[in-house]
């Protein structure tokens, strides 16, 4: 069901502070699962991205000290990381994702060799947007912009710098078919981040949904609450006003209740609410809806219903409940009864108004003596009501 609600986006790379019913090492570990699932990403991408190096290196068109310089800075970053995640220290930090560390030493990494192997620039700045793609993931917006400005920037001026010397070695089969996996690599990185962000996109939507329904479910009887079967109401009047289809709305009293709960315990009370909601549940029609409207009230709404079809609906509902078994499901039950006002709603008639015809004709039935269907007697259209 649609609703207007604010959530607030977190970091993704920053665990976000549970609720007070979450439970805590719970949800650290579902943290640290999905941030080492982050930073294996990205060490596998650095040792694609060193082998790369060792081959341009092979090939000629790289000095071995620059790829293995490049290679020792990467190992010694993502080495203090791993060890960060592995001791818990990181979560003493501000940033305990370590973005900026990672940032830090993939985008020095790859600017040194830059300068150091111009020979191999096309790689570098390829590897340059690859890493700092991981500026999506930063902990807020100016982080991402503050990581992009300084990459162009440090990019730029290398560019400038170092122009003339920079190559895109394809000279020979060996350099073409190490530049194509510098652009596999590229992308399989970008479908990694895709594949990520797809991934936490669906959770949210479940989490997202599941929200939805808690907000409109009772946690008792396990239908809608008061909320859910009161915008139910609203959506099948406004589809009774433009299709000009009958609608009734039914209220639904326990008998005696009270009684139930003095003599036999709220438990006991609380059994009698979870079958009622069970039972309405499973014996409404398909397109009905139905929701628990307060205490041991239940709302019932009725589309495309007569006020004469809904007299026999209820009816049957009523006598479902009357035979109900309930001797087997509270110790010491003699029978439960429920007590029914209906009204057929006016299409131009406030859900709240046609409500409120329905209860009186509730309070009617039970002072007639329970355990009775009752219908409230026709709207009077609004001239009328005007001329008296």
């Amino acid at each position: 069901m649609p609703a207007s609600c604010d959530f607030t986006l977190r970091p993704l790379w920053a665990p976000t502070p549970p609720s007070v019913h979450a439970d805590s090492a719970a949800h650290r570990q579902r943290w640290q699962r999905r941030t080492w699932q982050l930073h294996q990403s990205v060490l596998w991408s650095h040792l694609y991205a060193f082998l790369l190096l060792v081959g341009y290196s092979w090939a000629g068109y790289a000095p071995g000290v620059a790829v293995a310089c490049y290679g020792a800075w990467i190992a010694a970053g993502m080495g203090f990381v791993t060890w960060a995640y592995a001791s818990g220290w990181c979560h003493t930090q501000r940033d305990p994702g370590l973005f900026v560390v990672h940032q830090v030493v993939s985008i020095l990494g790859v600017l040194g060799l830059l300068v150091a192997a111009p020979q191999v620039a096309f790689q570098a700045l390829v590897m340059l947007i690859a890493f700092s793609a991981d500026g999506f993931l930063a902990r807020s917006r100016t982080s991402f912009a503050v990581t992009w400005v300084l990459t162009l920037a440090a990019a730029g001026s290398a560019i400038v710098w170092m122009g003339p010397q920079m190559r895109m070695p394809t000279a020979t089969l060996a350099g073409q078919l190490l530049t194509v996996g510098v652009l596999l690599g590229a992308v399989a990185r970008c479908i990694a981040l895709v594949t990520f962000f797809r991934g936490m996109q669906y959770r949210l939507g479940k989490a997202l949904a599941q929200i939805e329904n808690l907000v409109r479910c009772d946690d008792l009887t396990g239908i809608a609450n008061r909320r859910g079967v009161m915008e139910a109401l609203q959506r099948h009047q406004a589809q009774a006003r433009h299709s000009g289809q009958p609608l009734c709305v039914a209220l639904l009293d326990v008998d005696y209740f009270k009684r139930i709960n003095d003599l036999h315990g709220h438990d006991s009370g609380d059994r009698v609410l979870r079958t009622l909601g069970a039972l309405l549940a499973a014996h409404t029609r398909v397109g009905d809806s139905v929701g628990r409207y307060g205490g041991e009230e239940f709302l019932l709404v009725l589309p495309g219903t007569t006020a004469a079809q809904a007299q026999g609906v209820l009816e049957q509902l009523r006598q479902r409940v009357e035979s109900t078994d309930w001797a087997g499901i509270f110790p010491g039950a003699t029978g439960v009864t429920i007590t029914l006002g209906a009204a057929a709603c006016h299409p131009d008639e406030p859900v709240e108004s046609a409500i409120r015809r329905a209860d009186v004709a509730l309070y009617e039935g039970k002072a007639a003596g329970r355990n009775r269907v009752v219908m409230a007697p026709p709207r009077r259209p609004q001239a009328a009501q005007e001329k008296r």
